[in-house]
């Protein structure tokens, strides 16, 4: 009896050291991915210091306010604007880019990008239909294409980003995404 007692009292006092070690990593800057649309891992947030943000450049964002866990259950809570959390994405494109987004996938300045045709459905979740943004664009300034990499490259067509949601403003950056 007593010993399970000290056994159940142990694993809650871990459970909670656990969850306060997470907060003040967070609220350190640190983030940690555990999805497919990013290479795993542990990641530094730090601000961004100077616009337009190059191509390539690994940032934290808050999709547009309408894309939300309830919506989107393969989408984590978070303190986005949605109710969700912020996403590890590349920036692809950049002001000034032409984007091009259609069945085949998605065109930055005439160049396809690697498996970038948006699906129609989640694996995870089939009965959830994916919104398809679909067009052209010439990113005005302070507007950016989002795209995840993937964790290995054929998982990128497994990234929820701007093919699905559009362009983003800089108004939704948390920060630069800094591997440690």
């Amino acid at each position: 009896m007593i010993r399970a007692r000290v056994t159940a009292l142990t694993a809650a006092a871990a459970l909670v050291l656990t969850g306060i070690s997470a907060e003040c990593a967070h609220r350190a800057g640190w983030r940690v991915n555990l999805t497919a649309s990013e290479p795993r891992g542990f990641y530094r947030l730090r601000p961004i210091v100077r616009f337009p943000l190059p191509r390539g450049t690994f940032v934290a964002l808050c999709p547009p306010a309408w894309v939300t866990p309830a919506a989107f259950p393969f989408y984590m809570t978070g303190d986005c604007p949605g109710g969700g959390r912020a996403l590890l994405k590349s920036v692809a494109g950049i002001p000034g880019d032409r984007v091009e987004a259609s069945a085949a996938g998605v065109r930055i300045n005439g160049v396809l990008l690697p498996d970038s045709a948006a699906k129609r459905q989640s694996d995870r979740y089939p009965e959830i239909r994916l919104p398809d943004w679909r067009g052209a664009i010439v990113l005005g300034p302070g507007q950016y294409w989002v795209y995840g990499r993937g964790a290995r490259p054929s998982l990128a067509a497994r990234s929820f980003d701007s093919r699905y949601f559009g362009p983003v403003s800089v108004a939704q950056f948390r920060g630069c995404i800094i591997p440690p």
